[in-house]
């Protein structure tokens, strides 16, 4: 027994290092025989024919269901016998009145007859007083700054720059209705065009024409003068355009 003690003291360690081995061993022999099997059945998997899913089945139709309807052909000449020919239309009085003679009168008809109203819809023929450029814009609704009043208010008119007694003409075809002085904007000329809107010419000095003169596009109406309301700008002549108590955009006025 002492011996076997002895034994296990100086070999302990070998025996240990050799049942690792051992142990180790057969656990790479049991993974390389996993390894084949997995690799054999796989290789087994990919060689093996795959079977083909069975052809479904296909309908047959019957040829007696499945007739096409055909458009029945006929003669044509026995078509164009089948057309109704239309009965030539009764004579009118107007027909046969007119036919009358050797030859057929036609008389104009009252649609013919009717002239185009296009004269009395147009718009009236227009231009600037002056030829200058726009110093000041219509703007309707919306508030711009006065230099002169020194406050924010609309501008109901354009103004056109011109020079210092530049001669200023008609704006549109009509009849002068006013010629006035007005504390706020000059010598004012108002012309009133066939649509019934009052063209009002501000700072005009030395109206060459009176209340009641009938004027047209271009002819002169004075010289340009000054505007108290505006006087902080620069010579200029204010057009505006009213259509009873409103005031449109000249600018889109004219032509």
């Amino acid at each position: 027994m002492e011996q076997i003690k002895k034994f296990l003291r100086s070999r302990g360690f070998a025996l240990a290092l050799l049942a690792c081995l051992v142990a180790a061993a057969a656990a790479g022999v049991w993974a390389v025989r996993t390894v084949r099997d997995e690799l054999k059945k796989s290789y087994d998997d990919l060689t093996t024919p795959q079977e083909e899913p069975a052809p479904e089945p296909q309908l047959t139709l019957d040829p007696q269901e499945d007739d096409v309807w055909q458009q029945p052909v006929t003669d044509a000449a026995e078509s164009a016998a089948n057309v109704p020919k239309p009965e030539p239309p009764a004579p009118s009085a107007s027909s046969s009145g007119a036919r009358s003679g050797s030859g057929s009168v036609h008389e104009p008809s009252a649609l013919q007859g009717a002239s185009s109203p296009a004269s009395s819809s147009a718009a009236p023929a227009s231009t600037q007083p002056v030829s200058g450029r726009v110093l000041n814009a219509y703007s309707g609704d919306e508030l711009v700054y006065s230099s002169t009043l020194g406050d924010w208010r609309t501008h109901n008119g354009v103004d056109y720059a011109c020079a210092q007694d530049a001669q200023v003409c008609a704006p549109a075809v009509g009849k002068v209705t006013a010629v006035d002085t007005d504390g706020r904007w000059g010598s004012v000329v108002c012309i009133e065009d066939s649509a019934g809107r009052i063209w009002r010419v501000c700072g005009t000095a030395d109206p060459a024409v009176h209340t009641g003169d009938e004027v047209s596009v271009g002819q002169a109406l004075g010289r340009a003068g000054s505007i108290p309301n505006e006087c902080a700008e620069e010579t200029h002549i204010h057009l505006e355009v009213l259509q009873g108590e409103q005031y449109l955009d000249p600018a889109k006025l004219l032509n």
